[in-house]
């Protein structure tokens, strides 16, 4: 501050020997209200006097426009001063320590003063604090927590005869946007900045006005016509922000953002910079959803975005294992609506930049769309050596090794008659690096729901007969005994299968959040997912369970006779009602027949893909 004010006393040194003494009257009113506002008004004082000295000047040159001026170079003493937004509309720069000239006109005979030329501020720089900023991600951003809610007692007040102007009161210099969503924002076309920030208080504009000229001060030597800088005002003067490069479809910041975890959504392992690319892409067309004006894009992303969509209906449609986190009728719907905004943009003409500004509604179709599948390019390390070519892959080394199941599901798949084996399988091929292959797991819930229903049914079933058969006299004590082991395991089947499809119901399973939410939930080491697997084998264990223990009472009532002839012949038949009866088990898990042989090696053509 010291070296502004020996700046400004050596230009009014120099320019008094050539002026009037108005110019003593301004510093004097200058310097008056220094002395009586304090060091918290130097910044608006100094810019009045500079303001006042340029006006001046200006109107000294219209009177001696006709004279010959000769340039005279005077250089002063300065330190870094940022020109944040010079009058005469030029992109802003620096002026170095000792390149600070100012170009003074002078008449050879006269020596008057008759222009000034150098580069006015319209707010001089406030010194970095970078404390006082916070980069900013657009996932992280609070528009969608902090909102002002409305008083429910508020009085209604009527409305006023004959008036027809409804529109909020304009922001000096700053529009009022509303997002097709309804959310309220404000955006300076000049700066190019948009904050949601209540900016009619009139404390909180000038502090956003003074942010802005900060940030786009500090980095006039990086930004250009297509960057855009967004503002969160914080308590007590803090601020986080992020500017937006449109031409890169990207973000970035001037300090180091220390938490990029927050928007890697926990991927571990993001290290090379086109992995980092694709994250900050997915984060720049989430700031397009969420300030779809005045964002400049390329006529053909929206026919990008199509041949995206396309690649991942055919791959969806062809692979049993594709990446692609959609299903075939979302895809279809996907696929309709770029159709029609590449007819839309077809309409548009592009500026003089070659870039177009699509409508509000339709930017944010196109960039929740760009973001979505920007999103699943990310998770799946795509471009990368190590990316994921398959959903069911894990892209880490550790998880490779995790693959082989523990002693305990061995023996939970011998007593639960192998059905924990399949439910591990599908948990294992479906919730991979803590990611949901969201349409298989759909379509496996629906199916577990359905099982679970027909289960009950079973179960009730078996419940009636294990009942009817106790009331049959001459029961043995034995047999009464598996009866009731059979009744019990009848009934825990039925209580577990309408536990479990009760609270299917709260998974979230009719949104790809809500179930990877409650995977995310549930499942933290691999013993969760071993456990959740012998959790869902339970009704069909209990209720297979429940058959056996009947059969095995039926048994001991049947062979209780002492009769030989009667016991050969049931003995024969029993065996070979239970062969055929564990034929199918024998024959899903191993071949045919027991004694079947093998065919050849490479001799069975693979259908799927």
């Amino acid at each position: 501050m010291v070296l502004y004010l020996r700046t400004i006393l050596t230009w009014l040194s120099f320019l008094c020997n050539t002026t009037t003494s108005h110019i003593w009257s301004i510093a004097r009113q200058c310097i008056f209200r220094l002395r009586k506002l304090g060091i918290q008004a130097v910044q608006s004082s100094l810019q009045t006097l500079l303001s006042r000295l340029l006006a001046y000047y200006q109107r000294i040159s219209l009177k001696n426009s006709n004279a010959e001026p000769e340039i005279v170079d005077f250089t002063a003493p300065s330190t870094v001063h940022p020109v944040l937004t010079p009058v005469n509309g030029l992109s802003q720069s620096f002026l170095q320590a000792d390149q600070l000239q100012v170009q003074v006109n002078q008449h050879p005979s006269q020596y008057s003063c008759t222009s000034i030329d150098f580069q006015l501020p319209s707010m001089l720089p406030v010194e970095w604090d970078p404390n006082k900023f916070k980069p900013l991600a657009p996932q992280l951003c609070q528009r969608y927590k902090e909102r002002d809610l409305v008083r429910s007692n508020t009085d209604t007040k009527s409305i006023p005869a004959k008036k027809k102007d409804f529109s909020k009161s304009p922001v000096k210099d700053w529009e009022t946007v509303v997002h097709p969503e309804g959310a309220l924002y404000f955006y300076d076309a000049t700066r190019h900045v948009f904050t949601d920030a209540k900016m009619t208080n009139s404390k909180i504009l000038k502090t956003i006005n003074n942010i802005a000229d900060q940030l786009r001060s500090k980095a006039s030597d990086i930004i250009d016509n297509s960057t855009h800088l967004v503002l969160e005002l914080q308590a007590e003067g803090f601020c986080n922000y992020y500017f937006v490069q449109h031409d890169k479809r990207l973000l970035f910041w001037l300090q180091d953002f220390d938490e990029p975890i927050r928007i890697y959504e926990h991927v571990k392992g993001v290290t090379r910079d086109t992995h980092i690319k694709v994250a900050l892409e997915a984060q720049y067309w989430m700031h397009c959803e969420l300030y779809p004006n005045n964002a400049p894009i390329k006529p053909q992303i929206p026919t990008e975005l199509k041949h995206v969509l396309l690649h991942a209906y055919s791959d969806f449609l062809t692979s049993d294992t594709s990446v692609v986190p959609y299903d075939l009728s979302t895809l279809q719907v996907m696929m309709d609506l770029s159709s029609r905004l590449v007819e839309d943009v077809e309409r548009l003409t592009p500026s003089s930049n070659g870039c177009i500004e699509l409508p509000a509604h339709l930017m944010c179709v196109l960039a929740r769309l760009m973001r979505l599948f920007a999103r699943s390019k990310f998770l799946n390390f795509y471009g990368e050596r190590s990316a994921r070519l398959n959903a069911n892959q894990s892209v880490y080394e550790v998880e490779q090794s995790r693959h082989k199941a523990t002693l305990r599901l061995k023996l939970a798949n011998v007593f639960l008659w192998g059905a924990p084996a399949a439910q591990y399988k599908f948990l294992k091929n479906t919730w991979i690096d803590n990611i949901l292959n969201y349409p298989k797991w759909s379509k496996h819930i629906t199916r577990l729901n359905g099982d679970w229903s027909n289960v009950t049914i079973f179960s009730t079933v078996m419940l009636a007969v294990d009942v009817s058969f106790l009331s049959v006299p001459g029961v043995t004590s034995a047999a009464v005994v598996i009866i009731h082991l059979s009744a019990m395991c009848s009934v825990s089947s039925l209580v577990v299968s309408i536990l479990l499809a009760v609270e299917s119901r709260g998974w979230g399973t009719d949104s790809a959040k809500g179930a990877a939410s409650f995977m995310a939930r549930m499942i933290h080491t691999q013993s969760d997912v071993e456990a959740l697997a012998i959790m869902y084998s339970l009704p069909y264990a209990y209720l297979i369970w429940g058959m056996v223990c009947f059969v095995v009472a039926l048994g001991i009532c049947v062979f209780h006779s002492t009769n030989p002839v009667t016991l050969v012949v049931i003995g024969l038949c029993w065996v070979a009602v239970t062969t055929l009866t564990l034929w199918p088990a024998w024959w899903g898990k191993f071949s045919m027949t027991p004694w079947s042989v093998p065919s050849r090696k490479g001799q069975v053509v693979a259908e799927a893909v």
